[in-house]
Parts: structure tokens; sequence; C-alpha cells
């Protein structure tokens, strides 16, 4: 009877997924061994695959959990793990899109000076580092610029990504209680589909961006620039897993249906026992971003204050499935206000609209959904110190309007224990931080510029403190 119990619930458990599409990181969801999904190359897929290719699956889909020709676990908890890892791929994914960079305004400002019949130096100060000012550099001059950033990332809305707990759940197999039924069955539902996968997670992520920037003045008062970043994305997860099962000796099928198969386990896996295993994925990628294109015009021009008004062009140039681009295009029209002066303010608001991104949606199934759109504002003052320095102080503020996040809770088993969990939502999620630093001149018109950026709330992706040096040049 046991054995034509596990058929009947291999085919049942078979026939419902067999039907479901594939994307760029499977979960398994194959009807023959043929087809077992291998673990894939791309940092989207690093974490729903932490499991394996299968996910949490039985060994003869990709997976680590126990496998005969009577239990097939084809599906079970691998749709519960893509649902909790999910959420916060897409906000890896869709922030490290949208990473802060040295803005592409030069920090000598030119105007034709007619009572003298020359080119003068404009502003007493270098300007901003990573927001804007209203002032464009002069016709027929060109910038170039070149930054280095470094971010190590250590928690997402809040959670700690260097320990976190996320609870799996079994598939729903309660049409197998019918009457008549020999399964054991709790309120409707066998007692096998009380068992849950509680993991304890770390997840290491680490970006290093160079970024090359131009502006060439077109007129007076028009620059077109262009903004290329490059990144070095490094990221890994570990989990540790245990499985939790509640079937005794007398239930039938009795205890214990799920356990990890030291048949599965490779470089990725660690198996402890039947109940506990330890899983590691890592990689890297590297590569151009997503180029950025820029026209800015100065619509007012005071004696001292100003006001230009723009429009950002995110070409999605940057690979989406190893976080170095966000896959969709992207347009952001922006104004920006500023006071020269030796002292000089500054405040900017922008609002980019953004496409359909499988960073947004599902990577299972290849599915994209809208990429959030985000609002942008920020407020700053520089202050020329000397005639060869300036410092500079500013608040960045920007807003993924309906993006996924992630929070902290728990989760209660069927015999009362409660274990650390993640759940998901959608939400607005408003980012600040603050931006100190400074621009030297030591010869010419070269520029060495140093800034620290800090995130003063934990909402989103949050970075430990960000380091720049940069270095350019006005021609």
């Amino acid at each position: 009877m046991s054995k034509a119990l596990g058929i009947i619930l291999s085919c049942l458990v078979l026939s419902s997924v067999s039907s479901l599409a594939q994307g760029p990181c499977p979960t398994a969801f194959s009807t023959s061994t043929a087809n077992v999904p291998a673990r894939s190359g791309d940092l989207i897929c690093l974490v729903p695959q932490v499991y394996g290719g299968g996910g949490l699956v039985g060994s003869d889909h990709g997976g680590p959990l126990f496998s005969t020709a009577q239990f097939s676990h084809a599906a079970h908890f691998s749709s519960s793990a893509v649902q909790s890892f999910s959420p916060l791929n897409a906000e890896i994914g869709t922030q490290l899109s949208q990473l802060p960079f040295t803005s592409p305004a030069s920090g000598f400002i030119f105007s034709f000076n007619p009572s003298l019949g020359v080119i003068t130096r404009e502003t007493e100060n270098f300007g901003p580092i990573l927001t804007e000012r209203a002032d464009t550099i002069g016709k027929h001059k060109l910038f170039v610029g070149f930054s280095y950033q470094y971010f190590n990332f250590d928690k997402a809305d809040g959670v700690n990504l260097k320990n976190f707990g996320a609870v799996f759940q079994h598939e729903s197999e309660a049409e197998l209680c019918t009457p008549g039924s020999p399964l054991t069955c709790v309120n409707g539902e066998p007692t096998f589909q009380q068992d849950i996968i509680a993991t304890q997670n770390r997840i290491d992520l680490k970006v290093h961006q160079v970024t090359a920037v131009a502006t060439f003045g077109v007129t007076n008062r028009f620059d077109l620039s262009v903004a290329v970043p490059i990144l070095d994305v490094r990221m890994s997860v570990f989990s540790n897993a245990t499985i939790n099962s509640f079937e005794t000796a007398s239930d039938i099928p009795p205890c214990c249906v799920h356990r990890f198969d030291p048949a599965s386990s490779d470089a990725h896996e660690h198996l402890v026992d039947a109940a506990h295993a330890s899983f590691f994925n890592n990689n890297t990628s590297s590569g151009v971003g997503d180029v950025i294109f820029r026209g800015k015009f100065q619509a007012l021009k005071g004696e001292k204050a100003g006001l230009a008004v723009g429009l950002d062009v995110h070409a999605p140039t940057g690979d989406e499935r190893n976080f170095l681009g966000s896959g969709t295009w992207g347009v952001r029209p922006f104004a920006a206000f500023s006071y020269a002066g030796r002292i000089s303010p500054h405040a900017s608001f922008g609002y980019q609209r953004n496409g359909d991104s499988v960073l947004a949606g599902d990577v299972t199934t290849d599915t994209s959904s809208h990429l959030p759109d985000i609002i942008t504002y920020s407020a700053g003052a520089d202050a020329g110190v000397t005639h060869r320095v300036t410092l500079s102080a500013d608040f960045l503020g920007q807003s993924l309007v309906d993006a996924k996040k992630i929070a902290s809770s728990t989760f209660t088993d069927a015999a009362g224990a409660t274990h650390s969990n993640i759940v998901t939502s959608t939400a607005t999620i408003n980012q600040a931080s603050i931006a100190v630093g400074g621009k030297v001149n030591p010869v010419g018109r070269l520029l060495i510029t140093a800034n620290v950026l800090f995130r003063v709330n934990d909402a989103g992706l949050h970075s430990r403190p960000v380091p720049l040096i940069g270095v350019s040049y006005t021609f």
C-alpha cells in the first residue's frame, strides 16, 4: 500500500507543476531527471538557486531532498523558497541599477565677459559632488572625469543581511485527504504538509563602481553629458537549513518523509544529518552598467541665482541578469536651482519613469514587471575655503514608488515553536543619505575629489559608508 500511495503522491505533484514555464532561474519544475536544471552562472539566480538548480526539491529534480521511486519530490518547498527570496532578489537587483555616482557637472564654469572681451571663470567654488547645480559649463568647453566608489551592503529594509531567518512551507496537498484516503490528515491536510524547513541565512554583497563622465557645452546655456558606469559585483549567500517534521511513526506515511539526501551533496552543500544541511553559492560579475545621457538647459540665469531643467535617459546597456543594469529604459526629467557665491546653496528635484524588467518580476518564469519609478530630491551647499579648495555637504533622498520590500517576522509551526522569518510587501521606499566631501585644485584645471556617502535610514538596500575618490579636468 505504501508503494501505491507513493506513486499516487508522485503523480499528483508532478501533474500540478509540469505545465509551469521556466525562466533564467528555473527551480526544477521538470518532469524527468533528464531535464534537471543546473545552477545558473547569473547573479540574479544566486539566491533562488542556493539549494541547487532545482531549489528545495528532490535530488531527482536538482535539489537536496531525499527522493525514491515512491516519493519523488518535484515541487514541495520550491515555490515557498521562491516566494520568500524573490522580493529580496528584486530589491537587490532594482537598487543596484540605481547606484549614485559623481555628477557630470564641471567644477569650472566659464562665461564670456563682453566688457573685457574674454572668457572668464564665473563661480567661486567647484560645486557639488553627487548632486546638481544650475550652472552650465560654457560654450565649447569640455569636462571629463573619473571616479571610484565602494559599496558594502549590510541591510535590506532594516533586515540584517548577515543573519536573517526564512521559513519555507510545504506545497498544499489538501486534495489528497479525500474520504477513504489512507493518509493521516489533520484539519483536512496530510500530516507531512505541516513540515517546514527553517533556515538562517547570510548574504554578502559588495560592489566596486568606476564611472567615467563627460560634459560638452553646446552653447553658453545648454550642456550635453554622458556617464558610463563600470561595475564589479561580488555576491555570496550562505544558508543553514533544518527540516522540522511533524508526522509520527504511526502516521501514514510515517516520519520522516522529508530529509536531506546524502547522494545530492556537492561542493555547494554540506550535509550534517538527515534533518540539517548547510548551503553556499557565490559568483561575481563585471562590465558596463546602464549608460546615462543628459541634456541640461539653464532656463533662468540671474546675477547670482539660476534655474536649470534637464533630462536624463538611462539606456539598458548593463546586463540585468548579473545585476549590472536595470534591464529597461528610464527617463528622468529634473530641475536644479543654485545660488553662486563663496557659499553656494543648491537643490534639485526629479522623477524617473522606468519600463518593465525581470528584476521586478519573476526570475523563475522570466516574467517582467514594472521597475519602480523613482522620485529624487537633494539639497546642500558648497563653500570655497580657498581659491583651490571647496568643501561640500548634501542631503540626498529618493523614493522608490511601489517597490518590493521585506521585513523581519516570526513563523509558528504545528508544535507551537517560533522561527525567525521574513515577510514581503509592496510600498514606497523612502531612502535618505548625506554626503560630505571636497574638491582640491592642485594645478591648472585639474580637480581631485573625495567624498563619503552615509545612509541615515534603513529603508531599502543599505550600505555602510560609501567612499569616493575622483579626478577630473576641464578643457
